[in-house]
């Protein structure tokens, strides 16, 4: 189970911390000081490491000690509202991320989670032989992350379900348009920031019964459950808009791959399973990338090859 220690002196903040991220099926452990934060570090072991920078608690100095003796803990630095330069600041302290005061539920998940994500991805792209790792086009795939892994679980029982009762669902590809371009002038930390506010901007833009998750860097997935055709391309071109409000970076664009099962119309079509939405919303994401970009790509299912066995989810 993933694991979160809170360096937090203020009651009132660690406790929405700890709702924030019992919520998202974290074990949460809390501390008051410095000196606690240190010792539950080595003693727990706990997956991420969220700091305060406040009167209380120097933050930034447990960053530099931690950062020291145990490198691999991801550390997300907590600023207050009224912090005017977190970025260099949590730069200096080595932090891998930051959040600016008053924090809400979904940005801190959000942040919390991709963390994770990314250190997963760097301590996986670090045990393949160094050719591989620098071959060209590398991707950093974090499809076996616990919040891909959740997402694949619920779709394959929602594809059944799709069957069986007969409502449509439909799966979104979404992918960061240049986005190397883009982050290149930004520090790690800024980095990190930023693409959690992204994943925190589309998740605020779905509805509840939706779910979005990052996959690799800058490309996530979302699934919308009894949502046909039309309504998935208004949700898609919605979210699509939605990215270039981004105060960081208001040029950024996004590229959307879409993939519906609608079993009233599927007579004659191959049957939905997880593996072939997966495949038709990455063709539509390829497509729309093809085409340059800050669009959105339907994918048609053609019909059923005559004796083909229907596949299962």
């Amino acid at each position: 189970m993933r694991s979160a220690l809170i360096a937090e002196p203020s009651l009132p903040v660690s406790t929405a911390l700890r709702k924030f991220l019992e919520s998202a099926d974290y074990e949460v452990s809390i501390v008051s000081t410095l000196d606690e934060a240190l010792r539950d570090v080595h003693a727990r072991s706990p997956s991420v490491l969220l700091a305060s920078q406040s009167a209380s608690l120097d933050g930034e100095a447990l960053c530099r000690q931690v950062k020291a003796e145990v490198p691999e803990l991801p550390v997300l630095l907590l600023y207050l509202p009224e912090e005017e330069h977190p970025e260099p600041r949590a730069a200096g302290a080595g932090a891998d991320a930051f959040l600016v005061g008053p924090l809400k539920r979904t940005t801190v998940v959000t942040c919390v989670g991709l963390l994770l994500q990314l250190f997963q991805a760097r301590a996986a792209a670090q045990a393949v032989p160094a050719a591989e790792a620098e071959a060209p086009n590398r991707r950093s795939d974090t499809a076996g992350s616990p919040d891909f892994e959740f997402l694949k679980r619920l779709l394959l029982m929602e594809v059944k379900r799709s069957r069986r009762y007969r409502y449509p669902i439909a799966l979104v590809l979404l992918e960061l348009d240049r986005l190397a371009e883009h982050l290149a002038p930004l520090s790690p930390p800024r980095r990190t920031a930023v693409l959690a506010e992204v994943l925190a901007l589309l998740t605020e833009a779905m509805r509840d019964i939706d779910v979005t998750v990052p996959l690799t860097e800058g490309r996530f997935v979302s699934f919308m459950p009894h949502t046909a055709k039309d309504g998935a391309m208004m949700v898609a071109e919605r979210l699509r808009q939605r990215v270039k409000t981004l105060a960081p970076l208001p040029e950024l664009t996004l590229s959307l791959g879409l993939a519906v099962f609608e079993p009233a119309s599927a007579r004659g079509q191959t049957q939905v399973s997880f593996g072939n939405l997966m495949r038709d919303a990455s063709e539509a994401l390829r497509k729309a990338q093809a085409a340059g970009g800050d669009r959105v790509v339907f994918s048609e299912r053609g019909p059923q090859p005559p004796g083909e066995a229907p596949q299962e989810g």
